[in-house]
């Protein structure tokens, strides 16, 4: 899928070269640098989903806040709708701050518990200059409705009501300062099984009808391979596997990539390649690797792995971080590149 562009032209956001680190202190108060998000690039286009899969602590929820502010970057651009905003200052982005919005993964703790949810509700009519409670009050309850619940619910607070209602009332929350992207952190993980199919189909059909450009963070590659147009695999700072959906799916190239969707247990789509099965668990040391930080991993790997991994193409739009699935994809259990 092509990406689709914002009224001023281009894409709704685009980020380049994206890093963040963070600084901490041992017991012997000795300065350590971890770098959480390692040179990440993407754009998203208005109606298009952009999925950051990985296991935790690969990064993905940084590049989010990052996004959207709430964590300042260390290196890099962020362009939405076609301003850089990462060196703007708080009180200046403030009024654009509307038009990026988040839905929570709890969202029992997005909302105040004592207070009911019309007002947490109203602060946000306010981002979008609706002054009088009157037309506050008729704003909520068009955005009550468009999540498919009743308005009068919005006099509860958040635990008289269920984690599927609290969760659609989050998304209406959102939508209320009218929005262009809407950053999906595991929007369903915190949900039963059950519920999860019926935010799935709320999120895709509010998208369609309102062209919003979704970024979602997510564990569940089941929700993912249901919203997502474009998908990035993340393993510790770094995009290992970048492509259109069915590409990632169907033709997984990365070992990291191919044992995500074989511990996974999808139905579908079918895969090509041979399973693979990552021994170990994710590394915090292996960040500093100058190569391949999957090598610990993967079964796999060979010295030259060692080597520094840039991000080649294997196929139009396909991206991989691993020589060997570029030039030797039979010796590693895939088959050969189209």
């Amino acid at each position: 899928m092509s990406t689709q562009t914002s009224p001023n032209g281009g894409p709704v956001v685009e980020v380049r070269e994206l890093v963040k680190d963070y600084v901490t202190r041992d017991a012997r108060l000795r300065q350590h640098i971890a770098r959480a998000v390692d040179g990440v690039s993407f754009e998203i286009g208005a109606g298009e989903t952009f999925a950051i899969v990985g296991e935790s602590g690969s990064g993905k929820t940084t590049v989010g806040r990052v996004l959207l502010k709430l964590t300042s970057a260390t290196d890099g651009t962020v362009t939405f709708r076609g301003d850089e905003i990462l060196d703007i200052k708080e009180r200046h982005f403030r009024p654009e701050r509307r038009h990026m919005q988040m839905v929570f993964q709890d969202p029992l703790a997005a909302f105040d518990p004592q207070a009911t949810i019309r007002s947490s509700l109203r602060e946000f009519t306010r981002l979008s200059g609706i002054e009088t409670r009157l037309e506050q009050n008729e704003a909520i309850a068009r955005a009550v409705r468009s999540v498919g619940l009743e308005p009068d619910i919005v006099d509860r607070r958040p635990s008289q009501v269920s984690g599927g209602q609290l969760q659609r009332l989050s998304i209406a929350r959102s939508l209320l300062p009218e929005p262009e992207l809407l950053f999906l952190d595991e929007p369903t993980s915190s949900l039963d099984v059950s519920i999860r199919g019926q935010i799935v189909n709320l999120l895709l059909d509010l998208q369609e009808s309102n062209d919003l450009a979704y970024l979602l963070v997510a564990h569940d590659l089941r929700v993912v391979y249901a919203m997502a147009h474009r998908v990035a695999v993340m393993y510790l700072g770094q995009f290992v596997e970048v492509g259109a959906r069915d590409q990632v799916y169907a033709n997984a190239r990365h070992p990291y990539t191919r044992g995500l969707l074989e511990a996974a247990e999808l139905d579908e789509p079918p895969r090509r390649g041979d399973p693979v099965r990552l021994v170990g668990e994710i590394s915090e040391e292996a960040a500093t690797k100058p190569g391949c930080r999957l090598t610990l991993r993967c079964p796999y790997a060979v010295e030259r792995c060692e080597e520094p991994q840039p991000l080649r193409e294997t196929s139009a739009g396909h991206l991989v971080r691993c020589w060997r699935a570029v030039e030797q994809p039979v010796e590693i259990g895939l088959p050969p590149d189209d």
